[in-house]
């Protein structure tokens, strides 16, 4: 008679959540959704949970109330989640910039930092102007007509993000740098990564 071999599961006391963090464009959403699929996780997305709350897009929030008062609402809302389980988190980029709301997200789970190539979220955002309409610190790049300048704009505020965050994203458990890789090529790495007895030290 033949074993069947059992399927390895993911230990739900060593990763209650997960948390994947990265840089505006990272492939953070699509990642979390083909990854969440796999392992049976729910997602909450923050930017879209304050969405909901506030009743308006976060453009408009960043436009009416400013930077400050949208960070704040980051800060609630990552206070809100805190009894959740069995979900994957995707904070905002610059979510990060707090070092109270840091603290919360490592509360949540272990993280996961989506290093993405800048040159990847660059050529991304350029086929896709939609994405960076929505991005409150990348919109005006919209307004430059020449191409090469466009990118040259992209390329530049992006990499004075980065500078800002990346202290923080290397900070985080796990590291997944999969340059061009499709989201559902990219989870299959992190739940083998998860899966392979790495459990992180939980602060």
């Amino acid at each position: 008679m033949k074993q069947i071999q059992e399927l390895p599961v993911l230990n739900r006391k060593a990763f209650p959540n997960l948390v994947i963090v990265g840089g505006t464009a990272s492939g953070k959403t699509t990642v979390a959704y083909q990854l969440a699929k796999l392992i049976g996780f729910g997602v909450l997305d923050l930017d879209e949970w304050i969405e909901k709350k506030a009743g308006r897009p976060i453009s408009e929030i960043f436009l009416s109330e400013g930077e400050a008062a949208f960070r704040q609402m980051e800060t609630e809302a990552l206070q809100g989640i805190q009894p959740i389980l069995n979900h994957i988190i995707i904070p905002g980029g610059g979510t990060l910039e707090r070092e109270e709301n840091w603290q919360m997200l490592k509360q949540l789970g272990p993280a996961i930092w989506l290093a993405t190539p800048r040159s990847e979220i660059v050529y991304r955002l350029l086929l896709n102007p939609d994405e960076i309409a929505k991005r409150p610190k990348l919109a005006a790049t919209l307004d430059i007509a020449d191409p090469v300048a466009r990118r040259a704009s992209l390329e530049q505020h992006i990499a004075e993000l980065d500078a800002k965050r990346e202290d923080k994203f290397k900070e985080a458990d796990y590291t997944m740098t999969l340059s061009f890789a499709t989201a559902g090529t990219c989870a299959q790495f992190i739940k083998s990564m998860l899966l392979s007895g790495q459990t992180p030290a939980m602060t």
